[in-house]
């Protein structure tokens, strides 16, 4: 594998995410900001944040896909939502909807909570590095 996930001694045990993504080799891909659209460009599910957020799962599975990748190939998730609440309220059907795409690998996530989205619709949106063989 071109890359090592790692969770260094002295830092937290992580939960659904690893410390350390360290790159070694292979083709680096950075992956834009998947918003909750569709092929049409329209929003999926408005106001409905599991939806949005499955629909975000699949754009990053189709983009890393197109690049010749697998979802387990990405080593960094950035995830941006502008509701803290919804992302707790929601974490059992929001598992459900990441583990559909990535089963149960965890690379290098951040979750940031932002005022607002280029699309004032769109609740969630994330951006990735995957790595390549």
């Amino acid at each position: 594998m071109s890359f090592e996930l790692l969770d260094p001694t002295g830092l937290e045990t992580p939960v659904g995410y690893a410390h350390v993504a360290k790159i070694t080799g292979g083709t680096v891909v950075h992956i834009a900001g998947q918003a909750p659209f569709n092929e049409k460009g329209e929003v999926v599910g408005k106001g409905d944040f599991v939806a949005q957020f499955s629909q975000v799962m699949r754009n990053l599975k189709t983009a890393v896909e197109g690049a010749g990748g697998k979802p387990t190939d990405y080593a960094v998730l950035t995830i941006y939502i502008t509701n803290l609440e919804a992302y707790w309220n929601n974490k059992k059907p929001l598992g459900h909807a990441y583990r559909q795409i990535f089963g149960k690998y965890f690379p290098a996530i951040t979750l940031v909570e932002v005022k607002r989205l280029y699309n004032p619709d769109c609740m969630v949106e994330i951006s990735g590095i995957a790595v390549l063989n």
